[in-house]
């Protein structure tokens, strides 16, 4: 039988063991694991995603230099080298083990590869245009391609740190608050409204270098600290620790397991969840606030509308970190996120009503966004543990299988569908930035559609879905009968 990879790696040598000896999580690695740890690589991440294009459009001028439309073909030949690298470390990842699990290795090459690689995207050294082209293709692919894919597993610790539904939800909480409140709103406005302005536009490529080249460093011991500050509970309950959860014989084939997951009901929910909201993101696009503000509501540089509107929309994420998790512990998170859904149907539906009238639009903003939180800071947790009823059902678990990378390549493809679509709505309808509010008729009607009738389309699913989806009052029974299944084969092995 063929050894798995990672098995003689250097992530068996004793000084790559988790910090973490207690069989149930403390305050300390939830800490360190899910808020500090992350920080690093999240707040790398957004500014990567802030300054590429800047940086390829104002210092490096590339379409300039290889023709229009040269990064544009570059963000599509990364988006699909992308998917191709998903299920290639999919495949990877679900033939490894290691006694540090399946999936912490992983998201530890993924962040020190990005550290690497996305400083690089940056520093194109002096030498003739192809070279400097392949150079920029090579590091955005490895990036986002393969830095970025290993670095997204880590979503799947929230299930494989423990069986505990009440740590799961808290951790997912943590993460939500550094990759929403601390990078979210800290760094992307810090590097986007002051850095940006101050020492990036129109200042030489060094200072560039040295914004990106001081958070890809910082990013490095944060991202060992979120390697030795997490464990793979569930990954390594099996009592061979060299090898998987399950024996990959009984597993099946990669088809069949695929299939698997379309027979759980749970997870499908979850699977519909997960594609509308990625739906719903980028057919929202980045700009929509802006030119509502602009547009709707005749936001300019004297009023500061934009940002009263902006502080409409991040004041909720504050107050939810205090208000979204206890509730959701008191009533569950399915029953929390169904109330809340109802008040960002009501604050559509009121700016609906209110329309450019601005105070009233920024209420009814206000409460929108605070339907929004348990989405936000929660609901990923339940949605998650649709993979305990995978487990439940067909003894396997999905994370980092190749068969749960297909359905997130499935659900790529089809959000990524509607990426570009409020753009291409603006054109179409004749939008022009130099009119202001004076636009047609057409970028007007659209600009509601997308801030407001989305919005209540997506909510109303999300309650009809979640009506259905009593998963979190199935867990305990699905994790006793999981567990008297592990105690019934690690008897019958001590008996053989």
């Amino acid at each position: 039988m063929k050894k798995p990879l990672m098995s003689n790696s250097i992530f068996e040598k004793p000084f790559m063991n988790s910090r973490v000896n207690t069989e149930e999580m403390t305050m300390k690695e939830k800490i360190l694991g899910y808020i500090i740890g992350p920080l690093g690589m999240l707040s790398l991440q957004a500014v990567i995603n802030q300054l590429a294009e800047l940086y390829y459009t104002e210092i490096f001028y590339i379409d300039q230099i290889f023709g229009v439309g040269t990064y544009l073909v570059m963000s599509w030949v990364t988006k699909i080298v992308s998917m191709f690298a998903g299920l290639l470390v999919a495949y990877i990842v679900e033939h490894s083990n290691s006694s540090q699990g399946k999936i912490r290795p992983f998201v530890l090459i993924g962040q020190l590869l990005c550290a690497v690689s996305g400083f690089l995207m940056f520093a194109i050294p002096e030498m003739g245009h192809a070279g400097m082209l392949i150079w920029v293709y090579v590091f955005n692919i490895l990036y986002n391609g393969f830095g970025i894919t290993m670095f997204l597993l880590r979503k799947n610790m929230i299930t494989l740190a423990t069986r505990n539904q009440d740590d799961r939800n808290q951790i997912n909480l943590f993460d939500r608050v550094t990759a929403f409140m601390l990078v979210g709103v800290a760094v992307t406005m810090v590097v986007g409204s002051i850095l940006y302005y101050t020492m990036l536009h129109g200042y030489p490529r060094a200072n560039w270098l040295m914004v990106i080249g001081i958070i890809a460093l910082a990013s490095v011991p944060l991202s060992l600290i979120n390697y030795f500050y997490t464990k793979e509970r569930v990954t390594l309950e099996a009592e061979e620790i060299e090898g998987a959860l399950y024996n990959q014989e009984e597993q099946g084939t990669d088809w069949r397991r695929f299939l698997d997951l379309f027979k759980c009901k749970y997870w499908n929910m979850a699977f519909i969840l997960t594609t509308l909201n990625l739906i719903v993101g980028n057919l929202q696009g980045y700009n929509l606030n802006t030119n509502f503000c602009t547009v709707i509501l005749g936001a300019n540089a004297e009023n500061n509308y934009n940002l009263f509107y902006t502080i409409a929309s991040g004041l909720p994420m504050g107050i939810g970190i205090l208000l979204v998790y206890p509730l959701s512990k008191k009533f569950t998170i399915r029953k929390t996120t169904m109330a809340f859904a109802l008040f960002c149907i009501l604050g559509c539906v009121m700016g609906l009503i209110v329309k450019n009238h601005f105070w009233s639009a920024v209420v009814a903003f206000f409460i929108n966004n605070v339907g929004t939180l348990p989405v936000v800071y929660v609901l990923d947790s339940l949605l998650l543990s649709a993979n305990d009823e995978v487990e439940y059902k067909f003894n396997f678990r999905p994370e980092g299988t190749v068969s749960l990378a297909v359905t997130t390549a499935i659900a790529t493809i089809i959000s990524g569908a509607f990426a570009g679509v409020y753009e291409t709505g603006l054109s179409y309808f004749g939008y022009q930035a130099e009119l202001g509010m004076n636009q047609p008729q057409g970028v007007i009607t659209w600009l509601y559609f997308i801030r407001y009738i989305v919005a209540i389309i997506q909510y109303v699913i999300i309650f009809v879905v979640l009506y259905f989806m009593n998963l979190e009052e199935k867990l305990p029974e699905m994790q006793k009968e999981i567990q008297a299944r592990k105690a019934e084969t690690a008897e019958a092995k001590e008996t053989e």
